[in-house]
């Protein structure tokens, strides 16, 4: 069964100064990904980063293959839009629905202005003031890829399942490693959730205007690991 991957945000994603601040790395792309446990292929994950003008939508995909279908029928869809000014991502809404053979889990959120999320957790409706600034997981992992190609700070406000988390990003360094798709050289990151036992690791790779290679996800010893298979930039 395919665990939820906040790391995807979001994937995910606290400015040093420049006199013209943009977002240099930020660009439209098609990625897929296998999705791997103990050895053992789960499902395949599905990317896709459209930049129209100054608006932005990023879309992602899991879904359970083989015999994980079989037993589980796991899927989840994870969703944001916004916009985009200067070196800022200004978050519209956002989508996560996890759905398998048991159960759905479903938080979907819109920002009614820079401080306020009014959204619907499991059918329960909320509201939210978060400071300006914050992120929902998905936009946080788009501004993570620009952060680290400006070398800027990476510490980011994140708001998911009616709640706000900080989190401090870590560089590891740089990096080779081999995916499916082939040999990368790549930054290293890895994500630190206050209040949470959850760890996600990025591999990023600047020949791909910083898109992950590889992403790792450890949840209290539970490893999924997540691998690039073929990408498309446009």
């Amino acid at each position: 069964m395919l665990r939820p991957h906040y790391y995807y945000g979001l994937l995910l994603l606290s400015l040093s100064i420049y006199s013209t601040p943009t977002l240099a790395e930020l660009r439209s792309y098609q990625a897929s990904y296998q999705v791997v446990k103990s050895g053992l292929t789960l499902g395949t994950m599905n990317a896709q980063v459209n930049i129209s003008g100054p608006n932005y939508t990023y879309t992602r995909q899991t879904q359970a293959n083989g015999l994980a279908a079989v037993l589980s029928g796991d899927r989840l869809t994870e969703q944001a839009q916004g916009t985009i000014k200067g070196a800022q991502l200004l978050p519209k809404s956002y989508l996560y629905d996890h759905k398998n053979r048991r159960k759905e889990r479903r938080d979907q959120f819109r920002f009614t202005s820079p401080t306020a999320v009014a959204g619907q957790k499991d059918g329960s409706a909320y509201q939210l003031t978060v400071p300006a600034g914050t992120l929902d997981p998905s936009s946080m992992e788009l501004k993570l890829m620009d952060d680290v190609a400006a070398n800027r700070p990476l510490n980011y406000r994140v708001t998911e399942k009616g709640g706000l988390k900080n989190y401090q990003i870590q560089k590891l360094g740089n990096e080779t490693i081999s995916v499916p798709a082939g040999q990368f050289n790549t930054v290293k990151v890895q994500v630190a959730r206050s209040g949470s036992e959850r760890q996600t690791t990025f591999w990023l790779a600047p020949t791909l205007n910083y898109a992950p290679v590889k992403m790792l996800h450890n949840e209290e010893g539970d490893v999924i690991e997540t691998q690039l298979l073929n990408y498309n930039g446009r």
